[in-house]
C-alpha cells in the first residue's frame, strides 16, 4: 500500500514537470503596427516561430521553468525578453520593436577592384541621346571605350570588337546579347535600364581572374535595393518608358519592375535611305530580394531574382536613296529605286535566380543559376535600280551641283531567310574569404587579405538556318554563264548548323595587402598669387607612423570546352601601390594627396562562341580555338579638390599582345569572321579621363585616347601584274590587261578593323547663373578615321580610311521640380507629390554631320568600283517629359 502511495505521489509530481503552457504575444513596431514575419527564437532550444499577419505568434514552453526569447526583425533591434512559465499559460502582450535609423537594408560600401574604374552614374533622362540605351553612358565616360555609330550600344575598347566585352549585373548574372544583327538600326533596347542601376564597374583591360574569359573589357552594373516606394515614367516623340519600385512584408523584401517602348522611326527618317521605317521595340525587366535573415550589413542571407523579356521588331521598306560623295574636283551621285522589303525580329528571355549568403565581415557566397534564350529572324528580299551620276563641279557654270553624264546603271537583289535559335544556362556558384580578422585591420598591421575562388558550368545551343545570297548585275558583271544560261551570285549562304557545347571554368584569387608606416619628415612650400602680389608659404613638420599600402593579387582562371576538347589556364598579377605623399591646400593645411599607383599583367582567352567559329560562306569551323592575348597596363588614380568639390583623373597605358587571332570584317555592327586562328596582332596606346563636378551639383566627363592596332595574318601574300606597257593591271582602269610579269607581295601588318588612332569625348552639364532649374547637357563625340575595304576576303586590301566621326548632341532641361525646389517649397502639394518634373528639348546631331557607318560597293560600265557611303542619321529634335514619384 505504502508503495502504491508512492508510485501516485511520484507520477503527479512527475507530470507537474512534464507539463506545458502557452506563450502568445504580438509583435508591434512604434506606431503600434503589426510586424508580419518577425522571428521569435528561444534560446537554447531548438525552436523557431513568425508572427503571422497580424503580429501574433505562439509557442509551448516546459512549465516551471525560466527562458529567454530573442525577436528579431528587419531594420529593427533586437528584443530580448525573460519569461518565467509556472503552470499557467503566459500572454506577453504587444512586444515593442525599436526601428534602426537605417534608410537602406543592406549598406554597405562596394569597393571598386583595382583595375576597375568606379565612376557615378548619370540619370539617363539628363543624357542627349537617340537611343536612350544605358551604353551610351558607358561610350562617354568609361576609360578605353570607342564608338562611331549612334544607333548601335556596341562599344569598341582598346582595338577590339563588340564581341570581346563581358557584361555582368551584380558581378553574377551574365548578359547576351541578340547574335545576327547587322545594323545599328535593328537592335532595338538594351538589357540594362538606366533606372534600376546604382553602381557602375568598367575595366578596359588588366582585370581580376574572377571576371570572365574575354579579350577586351568588363561592365558590371550593380542594380539598387528600394527602401520606400517611388516610380518614374518617361514620354518623348519617340517612346515612353516607367518604373516602379517598393518594399513587401516590411523590409524584407524589395522590387523593381520596368517596362520600355521605343519607335526610332522619326530619328531613322533622317538616312539617306527614305521609305516606311516601322521599328518597334519593347521589353519588361523586373529584380527582386527577399532576405531571409538580416542580422547586419555584414550578417545576412538572402534570395534573389532577375527577369527580362525584349521583343524587337524591324520592318523597312525602301523606296529611293540619294547619296552624294567626292572630291571637289571629282563628283558622284547616286540614285536608286527600290522594291521589296526587310523584316528583322529579336525575341529574347533572361531569367537568374540565386542565393547569397553574408557570414561575416570575413566570408561570402553566392550561388546563381541563369538561362538565356533568344529567337532570331531576319528575311529581307530588295531588289535595288541604280543610277550613278557624275556631277558638275564648276560654281561658275549654270549646273553646278547638277548630273552631267551618267557613268553606271544597274541593278542587286538582297535575298535572305536567316533564323537563329539560341539556348545558353549556366550555374555559378563563388565565395570569398578573409583570412585575416579585421581587428589587424584597425590597428594597420601589416595583414593577409582576401581568397576568393569560384566554379561554372555552362550549355550552349545554337539552331542556325541560313539562306542568304546578293546578286549585282551592272553592265555585264552578273551575266548568264555556261550552257545553262544560269546567273551567278555573291555570297551564297546555305547552311543548316547545330553546334552543342559544354564549357566549365573556374577561378581562384588570392590578395594579400601590406601596410607600412614610418616617420614621413615634411619639407612643403605652396606659391601665392593675388592680384597685386605673390608669396610663397613654407611648412616643416614631423608625421609620426605614416602608412603606405602596397597591394598584390595573384590568381589564375581555368576551363574546359567539350566541342573542341580545348583546355586553357590563364595566370594574372597585379600590383597597386598607395604612396604616403602630402601637400597644402587652399587654407595652407597639410593634406594626404590621394594617390594610387597600379600595374597588372595576365593572359586573357576567349574561347569561341558560336559566331566566331562560322565562316563567312556560313560552314562551321570545329577546329577553331581561343584567341589569345598577354595585356600589360600601367596606370595611375588621382583624386584632388578644386572649388571645394572632388575631382578624379585617370591616366592608363597599354600593350597588348595577341595570337591565335580569328580576322574579322565589320560591315555597319555585322562582324563576319574567317574562322580560323591564322593572325597574330597587337593593340598598345594610352587613355585619360578626368570627372568631377565643374559646374556645382552636376557631374560632367572628359577623355581622350590615343591607340594603335595591327595584325598579320598567315598566307595573306599576292601577286600585283605587270601589263606588256609596264603598268599594274587594274581591273576598271588599265585598258591593257596583256600580263607579262608579277610581283609577289607580303602585306604584313595592316590595321586591324578597330583601328581608330585618337578619340575624344565630352560630357558637360551647366545651370543658367540665377536660372539654375535650367540645365543643360552637351554630349560631344570624335574619332579620327576607321580602315575599310572592297568587299573581297582579301583583309591585306582594307588600308583605306574613313572620314572622321563627330557628333554633338545638345539637351536643353528645365526642372519644375527636383530635391533643391522640394526644400524650398515644403508646403506645396505640387512639389510633395513628384521628386522630378523635367520637360526637356534635345538636339540630336546638332551640326548635321554626315557621318559615314559602312560603304557600298557599286561598278559603273568600265568595271570600276564605287564605295558609295553609307550614312548615319542627320539633324533631329526630340522633346522629352520626365517624372519621378
Amino acid at each position: 500500500m505504502k508503495k502504491l502511495i508512492l508510485f501516485i505521489v511520484l507520477f503527479h509530481s512527475l507530470s507537474l514537470f512534464c507539463q506545458t503552457v502557452l506563450v502568445t504575444g504580438k509583435v508591434v513596431d512604434g506606431d503600434g503596427k503589426s510586424l508580419v514575419g518577425a522571428t521569435i527564437k528561444v534560446e537554447g532550444l531548438n525552436q523557431t516561430v513568425y508572427s503571422d499577419a497580424n503580429g501574433n505568434f505562439q509557442f509551448y514552453l516546459d512549465s516551471n521553468s525560466i527562458f529567454s526569447i530573442r525577436i528579431t526583425y528587419l531594420n529593427h533591434y533586437t528584443l530580448k525578453e525573460d519569461v518565467i512559465t509556472k503552470t499557467e499559460n503566459i500572454a506577453l502582450g504587444n512586444l515593442l520593436m525599436i526601428e534602426k535609423n537605417l534608410d537602406v537594408i543592406n549598406i554597405e560600401y562596394v569597393r571598386a577592384p583595382d583595375f576597375f574604374d568606379k565612376f557615378p552614374p548619370i540619370p539617363m533622362n539628363r543624357i542627349p541621346t537617340p537611343t536612350g540605351n544605358f551604353e551610351d553612358l558607358i561610350k562617354m565616360a568609361a576609360l578605353g571605350v570607342s564608338s562611331s555609330n549612334e544607333l548601335s550600344s556596341n562599344y569598341n575598347v582598346r582595338g577590339g570588337n563588340y564581341d570581346e566585352n563581358d557584361i555582368f549585373v551584380n558581378g553574377v548574372i551574365q548578359i547576351y546579347r541578340p547574335f545576327l544583327v547587322r545594323a545599328g538600326q535593328q537592335e532595338g533596347l538594351s538589357f540594362i535600364h538606366g533606372e534600376f542601376v546604382q553602381d557602375i564597374f568598367f575595366s578596359a583591360g588588366g582585370f581580376d581572374a574572377n571576371y570572365g574569359d574575354v579579350l577586351s573589357s568588363v561592365l558590371d552594373v550593380r542594380y539598387r535595393e528600394p527602401t520606400k516606394f517611388g516610380g518614374s515614367t518617361q514620354l518623348s516623340l519617340m517612346g515612353a518608358q516607367a518604373h516602379i519600385e517598393g518594399i513587401y512584408n516590411g523590409y524584407r523584401g524589395n522590387f523593381i519592375l520596368g517596362a520600355r517602348y521605343r519607335n526610332n522611326s522619326y530619328i531613322l527618317g533622317s538616312l539617306p535611305t527614305q521609305g516606311d521605317y516601322n521599328p518597334t521595340f519593347f521589353d519588361f525587366q523586373g529584380i527582386t530580394n527577399y532576405y531571409l535573415k538580416y542580422e547586419s550589413p555584414t550578417s545576412y542571407n538572402k534570395l534573389f531574382f532577375l527577369g527580362h523579356y525584349s521583343s524587337n521588331n524591324y520592318r523597312f521598306v525602301p523606296t529611293t536613296r540619294t547619296t552624294s560623295w567626292g572630291t571637289v574636283n571629282e563628283a558622284y551621285q547616286l540614285r536608286v529605286f527600290f522594291e521589296g522589303q526587310e523584316e528583322t525580329k529579336f525575341s529574347t528571355f533572361t531569367l537568374a535566380a540565386g542565393h547569397e549568403w553574408k557570414f561575416s565581415k570575413r566570408a561570402k557566397m553566392n550561388l546563381v543559376a541563369s538561362v538565356f534564350h533568344s529567337i532570331e529572324s531576319e528575311h529581307f528580299d530588295v531588289l535595288g535600280e541604280y543610277w550613278i551620276n557624275q556631277l558638275e563641279t564648276d560654281p561658275s557654270k549654270e549646273e553646278f551641283g547638277d548630273s552631267t553624264s551618267n557613268v553606271g546603271v544597274g541593278g542587286f537583289l538582297d535575298h535572305g531567310r536567316n533564323d537563329l535559335d539560341v539556348w545558353i544556362g549556366n550555374v555559378y556558384y563563388d565565395g570569398q574569404y578573409d583570412l585575416n580578422s579585421h581587428e589587424n585591420k584597425a590597428k594597420n598591421k601589416s595583414y593577409f587579405g582576401t581568397l576568393s575562388w569560384g566554379i561554372k558550368a555552362q550549355y550552349e545551343h545554337f539552331n542556325d538556318v541560313l539562306s542568304e545570297w546578293h546578286m549585282i548585275d551592272s553592265a555585264g558583271y552578273s551575266i548568264p554563264g555556261g550552257d545553262t544560261a544560269t546567273i551567278d551570285l555573291k555570297d551564297v549562304v546555305k547552311q543548316n548548323n547545330l553546334v552543342e557545347s559544354y564549357r566549365f571554368s573556374s577561378h581562384i584569387q588570392f590578395t594579400q595587402n601590406y601596410i607600412k608606416k614610418k616617420t614621413k619628415y615634411l619639407d612643403l612650400k605652396k606659391n601665392i598669387k593675388t592680384d597685386s602680389t605673390s608669396r610663397t608659404i613654407y611648412y616643416q613638420d614631423t608625421l609620426l607612423d605614416s602608412p603606405s599600402k602596397l597591394s598584390v593579387t595573384i590568381g589564375t582562371r581555368g576551363g574546359y570546352r567539350t566541342y573542341n576538347e580545348e583546355f586553357w589556364v590563364t595566370p594574372r598579377f597585379n600590383l597597386t601601390y598607395i604612396p604616403r605623399t602630402y601637400f597644402l591646400d587652399e587654407d595652407s593645411n597639410v593634406v594626404r594627396r590621394n594617390v594610387k599607383i597600379k600595374f597588372s599583367s595576365g593572359l586573357y582567352y576567349q574561347p569561341p562562341l558560336y559566331r566566331t567559329m562560322r565562316y563567312i560562306d556560313g560552314t562551321i569551323n570545329p577546329e577553331v580555338v581561343s584567341q589569345k592575348s598577354w595585356h600589360n597596363v600601367i596606370g595611375t588614380d588621382i583624386y584632388f579638390k578644386i572649388w571645394d568639390r572632388e575631382f578624379k583623373f585617370m591616366a592608363e597605358a597599354y600593350y597588348k599582345y595577341m595570337w591565335d587571332v580569328v580576322p574579322y570584317e565589320i560591315d555597319n555592327v555585322r562582324i563576319r569572321y574567317y574562322a580560323e586562328n591564322n593572325a597574330v596582332a597587337y593593340s598598345y596606346g594610352i587613355d585619360a579621363k578626368i570627372n568631377g563636378q565643374f559646374v556645382n551639383g552636376v557631374e560632367s566627363f572628359f577623355r581622350i585616347g590615343f591607340l594603335k592596332t595591327m595584325e598579320n595574318i598567315e598566307n595573306d601574300d599576292y601577286y600585283h601584274y605587270i601589263n606588256s606597257d609596264g603598268d599594274t593591271i587594274l581591273p576598271g582602269y588599265t585598258f591593257n590587261q596583256t600580263i607579262v610579269d608579277s610581283i609577289y607581295q607580303e602585306p604584313g601588318w595592316i590595321p586591324r578593323p578597330t583601328d581608330q588612332r585618337l578619340t575624344f569625348t565630352l560630357f558637360f552639364q551647366d545651370k543658367m547663373p540665377r536660372f539654375e532649374n535650367f540645365k543643360v547637357s552637351a554630349n560631344l563625340n570624335f574619332g579620327t578615321p576607321l580602315p575599310y575595304g572592297p568587299p573581297s576576303l582579301e583583309r591585306y586590301k582594307d588600308v583605306l580610311r574613313t572620314n572622321s566621326y563627330f557628333r554633338l548632341d545638345l539637351g536643353f532641361m528645365y526642372d519644375f521640380v527636383n530635391k533643391e525646389q522640394k526644400k524650398s517649397h515644403p508646403d506645396s502639394k505640387f512639389h510633395k507629390a513628384f521628386e522630378q518634373f523635367t520637360i526637356s528639348l534635345d538636339a540630336f546631331n546638332l551640326l548635321g554631320i554626315k557621318n559615314i557607318v559602312s560603304y557600298q560597293w557599286l561598278q559603273d560600265i568600265a568595271g570600276r568600283y564605287y564605295a558609295i557611303p553609307n550614312h548615319l542619321t542627320g539633324r533631329r529634335i526630340n522633346l522629352r517629359l520626365v517624372i519621378a514619384f
